[in-house]
């Protein structure tokens, strides 16, 4: 069995996880649900079953939602959300602690996104830690997306 079938197995088996992060893209990248649809290749009706809980998440629609936010199906998995709380460590620059320690702040690029504030900042901040807390987006799954954005970013301004 590929490891892409087990999370796929996985998925089948946590359907709530599965509509909790559906959910969350769909707040994250100020989605709707038509939108979304349409993104994805489906009828309206058939994500707002999903997230009203009329039905279960197929295995093709997750493939579709991570394809469509160019995420990798373990962004689904409950793998992460049970994953252990990284340990807070005295950060100094440059030492083998600060390089493991996975990072909760937001990017630069992202801080003058948001209209440079430092009040906004603290606020994203938050949020991502709050994200991270919950068990909706674990630490790595956040630095993960960071670098796929400074990719992103870098190759379209080339």
């Amino acid at each position: 069995m590929s490891h892409e079938d087990k999370i796929i197995d996985e998925l089948t088996s946590e359907p709530e996880q599965v509509v909790r992060k559906i959910r969350f893209l769909i707040d994250a990248h100020h989605e709707t649900v038509p939108g979304l649809a349409k993104g994805v290749g489906v009828l309206p009706d058939t994500i707002q079953d999903v997230l009203d809980g009329q039905s279960l998440p197929s295995s093709a629609l997750v493939r579709r939602i991570a394809e469509r936010f160019s995420l990798p199906l373990d962004f689904f998995s409950s793998e992460a959300c049970r994953a252990p709380k990284p340990k807070r460590a005295v950060r100094k620059k440059g030492s083998a602690a600060s390089q493991a320690q996975p990072s909760t702040q937001a990017p630069r690029e992202n801080k003058s996104a948001v209209n440079g504030t430092q009040d906004e900042s603290h606020l994203q901040q938050a949020l991502i830690e709050l994200l991270i807390q919950k068990g909706v987006i674990s630490a790595d799954e956040w630095n993960a997306r960071v670098r796929l954005v400074a990719r992103r970013n870098s190759s379209s301004s080339s």
